[in-house]
C-alpha cells in the first residue's frame, strides 16, 4: 500500500509540474545589438498563455546590465515616451507581444557591448510563481522612420 501511495504522489508531482511548464511558452525572443559604448538595449518577445488565467511577468533580470526593467512606451505631449510598469499582463489563453515601440524588457547600464550573433540569459519571473529562462539572440535591428509625402 505504501508503494501505491509514493506512487501515486510522484504521479501527482509529475503531473502538475508538466501542466505548470506548458502553461507559458515564449517564442521569437531576441535582444537589441548596440554600438560600442552604449549604455542601454532592450529585449523583444512573444509570450503565450495557455491557463485560464490572466498571469503577470512581475520581473526580469540578467547579469548583462547594472539593472533590467519592464517598461512601455506612451504618447505624452505629442512625443513618444518610455515608461517603466510593474507588470506586463499576459491573458488568459492571449499572448503579451513585447516589440519595439511598445513593451518590453529594458536593460539600462550595459556592462558589455552587445554583438550580433551572440545570445543573451533572461530570467522571467511570474506572478504565478512560475520562472523561465530563455538564452534570447542579439539581433540588429533597423528604425523604420515614418515617411510623409
Amino acid at each position: 500500500m505504501k508503494i501505491f501511495n509514493y506512487a501515486l504522489i510522484l504521479a501527482s508531482l509529475l503531473l502538475s509540474n508538466t501542466l505548470l511548464a506548458n502553461t507559458l511558452t515564449v517564442d521569437n525572443a531576441y535582444v537589441r545589438a548596440t554600438p560600442p559604448h552604449a549604455q542601454n538595449s532592450a529585449a523583444f518577445m512573444v509570450i503565450s498563455n495557455s491557463s485560464e488565467q490572466n498571469i503577470n511577468l512581475v520581473s526580469a533580470s540578467s547579469d548583462i546590465a547594472e539593472r533590467v526593467e519592464l517598461h512601455t512606451h506612451i504618447m505624452q505631449d505629442g512625443l513618444m515616451k518610455m515608461r517603466q510598469v510593474a507588470k506586463i499582463e499576459v491573458p488568459a489563453k492571449q499572448q503579451a507581444i513585447l516589440q519595439p515601440g511598445g513593451l518590453h524588457i529594458m536593460f539600462i547600464g550595459l556592462k558589455e557591448d552587445l554583438k550580433e550573433n551572440k545570445s543573451v540569459i533572461v530570467k522571467l519571473l511570474f506572478d504565478n510563481g512560475e520562472e523561465m529562462t530563455i538564452n534570447a539572440p542579439i539581433k540588429k535591428t533597423v528604425m523604420h522612420k515614418n515617411k510623409t509625402n
